[in-house]
């Protein structure tokens, strides 16, 4: 059986999700000034894109784009 979208964009959403968690943790604990602002961009695009998933996928938003 072939996954519906609504299924890929919540496993994708899941996955983000589990990389933001990462960079969240990085940003706040590596040594290297360098490696904390790097997880500090992948923490912003992670959330970014976990609302732009959840704007598309959750029931009940207004349908406005």
């Amino acid at each position: 059986m072939v996954a519906s979208q609504r299924e890929l964009l919540r496993n994708a959403l899941n996955n983000i999700a589990t990389g933001t968690n990462i960079a969240v943790r990085l940003k706040e604990s590596a040594q290297s000034a360098e490696v904390r602002e790097l997880a500090k961009a992948v923490h912003f695009i992670g959330y970014g894109a976990q609302e732009t998933i959840l704007a598309l996928t959750d029931e009940g938003r207004v349908k406005d784009l």
